[in-house]
């Protein structure tokens, strides 16, 4: 027994010992799925800001699987607005002036369509969403907020009972 050199040994190993326990501890926590505790919620502070909070009393497992549905959920798109409008249940209609099969070429036929648009080539990225009368203003600003792109305008309209 070296009991000397041995203490002046671990003196050295000490601190390389600490740093790669502090970087295997680093690594786990930059992939969501092996992370764990607060660094859980500061993935999802940084993906979603402050949309996503941890429930009172939610498990690890279970915050890291909302955060993945929520990454796979469909956005962006028109489809994603129109899902998620239909999901309110209501017959809600979406229109863009700039989509040629919304507008159906005014004062001609329109092919079944009831409804005759105008439709403009200065206005890409504007959407007009029309509610049924007795639609929750609410809900619809939120379902239009969950699946919409920055920088598109979307104007909505609840219409009159009348």
């Amino acid at each position: 027994m070296t009991p000397v050199l041995d203490g002046l040994l671990s003196g050295f190993a000490w601190p390389w010992a600490f740093m790669h326990q502090l970087l295997t501890y680093a690594a786990q926590q930059s992939r969501l799925q092996s992370s764990n505790g607060i660094f859980i919620d500061l993935a999802s502070q940084d993906y979603f800001g402050g949309s996503l909070p941890r429930q009172n009393g939610e498990s690890d497992s279970s915050y890291i699987e909302r955060i993945k549905e929520r990454f796979t959920q469909e956005k962006n798109t028109r489809s994603a607005v129109e899902k998620r409008l239909s999901s309110l249940g209501k017959d809600i209609s979406v229109f863009e002036p700039w989509r040629a099969p919304d507008c159906v070429c005014y004062g001609r036929d329109g092919s079944g369509e009831t409804v005759r648009r105008y439709g403009s080539r200065t206005s890409p990225a504007c959407v007009f969403v029309e509610a049924p009368s007795g639609s929750d203003e609410i809900e619809l600003i939120q379902a239009i907020q969950d699946c919409r792109s920055a920088g598109i305008s979307i104007f909505y309209r609840i219409l009159n009972g009348s």
